[in-house]
């Protein structure tokens, strides 16, 4: 699935700019001075990556923002690695601001404030939900807002090589294929994270991503006894991992609701399965249980998603990526 916005069609300068504002502001607040064009040009799309979002964006002199506030309001645990592939522009964390020169991948905790000033710049995205990045020493939230040359080392060359080959393989990968494609982007990323002076992995943060990995994998079957039994663990540290989720069950719920979602908001309503059978699939004792779960989270029961949400996709694409985001 793709979410595209293009601004060809808009003749008038500032209806251009006002369109541009807006579809940024699920993720930033937009500034663009006064007398500043958009160039017709301008564009960013986002492809659907089952486990992450890629992106694309040609933009013109602007200022993003994710103030304190957007931040808290919208809790999202997810990074955003970024490569700036042309332009000039100013990168601020806490005040501080350092420029990209150069070709340079810049990591956004999207659970953090960050500035930034383009003159005009394009580049490519990768949004990465937290529970997939393998520990290291120290967080990976150290890595908001810094800027790494991408050909600072082989590992960054790689990443920068194989994001640009994104751009195409997004588009005509089979499903099998975009499951490896997935597999190897993940394990590229992590390869850019854990630096070369890095002893030793966190070994309770890289178990804790084998075993969300895993619990995506086999969402239907999944339960305590099972990840004790592949991972041999006893019960008191596979629930310490889980800690910050509310519990392992709370996090396999909540999973497991999210898969639902993404099946009834892509699929016509002459392709839905049947909400019990959905219920089944997606590892629910029975279609009373997951009806009232997803309501709890959702506000809506499954069957109203189709009217709810379905014509929104075309007229909102800003409201779907931010969902597209909050699923992954």
């Amino acid at each position: 699935m793709i979410v595209d916005y293009q601004f060809q069609h808009i003749s008038d300068d500032e209806k251009r700019r006002r369109a541009w504002i807006e579809s940024l502001s699920s993720f930033f607040i937009t500034t663009i001075e006064a007398d500043a064009i958009v160039p017709p040009t301008a564009f960013h799309r986002y492809h659907h990556m089952n486990q992450l979002v890629f992106g694309e964006i040609d933009a013109s002199a602007q200022t993003i923002e994710r103030t304190p506030a957007m931040v808290a309001a919208q809790n999202l645990d997810h990074v955003v690695l970024r490569l700036y592939t042309s332009g000039r522009t100013n990168i601020s964390v806490s005040g501080s601001p350092s420029e990209i020169t150069q070709p340079s991948f810049v990591t956004f905790d999207l659970s953090q404030p960050i500035l930034s000033e383009t003159k005009g710049m394009t580049g490519l995205n990768l949004a990465i939900p937290r529970r997939l990045l393998e520990g290291r020493v120290g967080d990976v939230s150290a890595w908001h807002g810094q800027i790494v040359p991408s050909v600072s080392s082989p590992i960054t060359k790689l990443l920068a090589d194989h994001f640009a080959n994104l751009v195409q393989s997004v588009r005509v990968a089979t499903p099998a294929q975009a499951s490896h494609v997935v597999s190897a982007t993940i394990a590229l990323c992590n390869a850019m994270f854990l630096s070369e002076t890095d002893s030793a992995y966190n070994q309770a943060a890289v178990t804790g991503i084998a075993i969300r990995q895993f619990i995506e994998e086999n969402l239907a079957t999944i339960d305590a006894e099972l990840l004790m039994a592949r991972f041999a663990l006893s019960r008191t540290p596979l629930y310490k991992l889980f800690d910050a989720d509310g519990g392992v069950y709370t996090y396999i719920r909540e999973r497991r609701l999210a898969r639902a979602m993404q099946i009834l908001t892509r699929s016509s309503s002459e392709r839905r399965p049947p909400i019990r059978r959905l219920a089944f699939d997606c590892g629910f004792e029975n279609e009373q249980v997951f009806s009232r779960a997803f309501r709890r989270k959702y506000g809506l029961n499954p069957s109203e998603v189709d009217a709810e949400r379905r014509p929104d996709v075309a007229t909102e694409h800003t409201s779907l990526l931010l969902s597209w985001m909050k699923d992954l």
